[in-house]
């Protein structure tokens, strides 16, 4: 098949996190598909920094972070920015500020959250990652909002918020970004950059907010343990992150 990008979530699709970590045998696919040309991108709702946290240091060719309201190339510097704006963002910031509940801003360099409690700690623990820093916010852009609410409660943000979307990453939290955002507008910017066509491309992805990247992408592939509107969205649901589910789909459209 003629494919020339893959991009690849992160939680549940890349990482298992029973290990916490890329898989020997994925690791090892990704730098043959790197030897064979293939354009490899990060497609995550995570911040650079986290990606740090988690020791992802695979060489990328490009990041579509935030779940595609901030893209980066290979070098890390800026290609697309989608920050949140308007009213909704007055009404994020006042419930950051007023702590109707545990949230989380992510601006370009940093991320931090309002108050902490024992449901961002499972939360996190889930994610392998640690809870982010609680501080106020300052007046800046952000791209993000992560609220720890359950479904009733994005159900009636969903209903205050008019321009943004709301996608569920775990039982414990949702993200919140622009509706002109998206890891498909993310992927867009990508590939207007690298002169790549999304008739070329294939996406991994295991979460509500990978529905649109996996079907805007040529093939859209979902994981064994993905949730059913990922499923939904995907041409071929693969093994698990356990089991190498990556290896096993570039297997199956012979990729690899």
């Amino acid at each position: 098949m003629n494919i020339k990008g893959i991009f690849f979530d992160v939680d549940g699709t890349l990482i298992c996190h029973d290990h916490g970590r890329i898989s020997e045998n994925t690791l090892k696919a990704l730098y043959t598909l790197k030897e064979k040309g293939i354009l490899l991108f990060l497609a995550t709702g995570r911040h650079i920094t986290e990606l740090k946290e988690l020791q992802i240091d695979f060489p990328f060719d490009g990041y579509v972070l935030l779940n595609g309201q901030l893209c980066l190339d290979r070098q890390r510097q800026v290609i697309f920015a989608n920050p949140v704006e308007g009213k909704d963002k007055e009404r994020l910031i006042h419930l950051f500020t007023s702590r109707a509940f545990p949230m989380v801003i992510v601006e370009k360099e940093r991320l931090y959250i309002n108050t902490v409690t024992d449901q961002v700690k499972r939360a996190q623990k889930a994610i392998s990652s640690t809870v982010p820093e609680v501080a106020k916010y300052k007046d800046q852009p952000f791209y993000q909002c992560t609220a720890f609410i359950d479904e009733h409660k994005s159900r009636q943000l969903a209903r205050e918020l008019t321009n943004c979307v709301i996608t569920r990453w775990n039982p414990y939290g949702v993200d919140i970004i622009s509706k002109q955002g998206g890891k498909d507008k993310g992927i867009q910017a990508i590939l207007a950059y690298f002169g790549m066509s999304a008739q070329e491309t294939m996406s991994f992805g295991d979460g509500q907010n990978d529905r649109e990247m996996l079907q805007y992408t040529k093939i859209g592939i979902a994981m064994q343990e993905a949730d059913p509107v990922a499923k939904k969205a995907a041409d071929f649901v693969t093994k698990s992150a356990k089991e190498d589910g990556i290896v096993y789909a570039l297997k199956h459209y012979g990729i690899l």
